[in-house]
């Protein structure tokens, strides 16, 4: 019996998943924050520009975090320039996870091409992901098991705020990607950096993403360095972005945020 325990433990560690989840706690938010994120290729060349602002709100007693993000340029896995405007929900009282978004996406004429949506059912610790494309009239629907630490790109970076700066310490988590996949991961400080920016310079926490895939991390060729740039000034506020655009076959790229404002008013 002890064997099969022990074969157990490891295959649970080796993959990297964590036998203990732990939600990220609420982040310091100031309502109406809004700014633009500028995407360009890693090598230089502007990829796509957007506008983001948030809401905070109470809906049926629960404290509620919204950011909707409107979009204009070319995104994976797209071939023209589109627009698009995302919106995601998620729980900010006691705990910090997301609960559900959507993704609407149009060409320049207006129509419309695809909607993507997640919805979470942390009381059933799954998620599904829908995809609806009206161009190539195909639908697709996954559903995954998740645990409480589970993230999505769309708002991440606001979960981010609470990592432990100025440690050394790794969390762990996962992240459902617009691809869609579940990855494992682990957010590592990689020290203090001051970094150049179109609003000036800004003194930084640098923090990797270390993808855990597969036995020992022989698959992580496959993801090329990623990291964030988190103001060391509180509230932490996301400053910058530098890795594939959204996930394995998509380009590298890197993300600035400009023109951020707070307003509580």
């Amino acid at each position: 019996m002890n064997k099969y325990i022990i074969l157990i433990l490891s295959i649970l560690l080796f993959n990297g998943i964590p036998l203990l989840a732990e939600p990220f706690k609420v982040p310091p938010i100031i309502p109406n924050e809004k700014g633009t994120i500028v995407t360009e290729y890693k090598d230089g060349g502007l990829r796509w520009k957007a506008d983001w602002k948030t809401d905070i709100y109470i809906e049926n007693g629960e404290t509620k975090f919204k950011l909707v993000i409107k979009a204009k340029g070319l995104t994976s896995p797209f071939r023209k320039d589109m627009t698009w405007r995302s919106v995601s929900i998620w729980k900010a009282e006691d705990e910090f996870i997301p609960l559900e978004s959507e993704t609407r996406i149009k060409d320049l004429r207006g129509n419309l091409i695809m909607i993507d949506k997640k919805k979470f059912n942390h009381k059933k610790n799954t998620a599904v992901f829908e995809r609806e494309d009206l161009e190539l009239n195909t639908y697709l629907r996954k559903q995954y098991d998740i645990t409480s630490d589970t993230l999505i790109v769309e708002g991440i970076v606001y979960a981010l705020r609470t990592l432990p700066f100025g440690t050394d310490g790794t969390t762990k988590a996962k992240i459902l990607s617009n691809e869609p996949e579940l990855y494992n991961v682990e957010f590592k400080e990689r020290g203090i950096e001051k970094i150049k920016t179109k609003d000036g310079e800004i003194e930084c926490y640098k923090v990797e993403i270390v993808p855990k895939l597969g036995v020992l991390g022989v698959f992580k060729i496959l993801f090329p360095k990623t990291y964030f740039w988190f103001t060391v000034e509180p509230p932490h506020r996301w400053v910058r972005y530098e890795g594939l655009e959204n996930g394995v076959g998509t380009p590298e790229v890197v993300m600035e945020v400009t023109n951020f404002k707070d307003s509580p008013n």
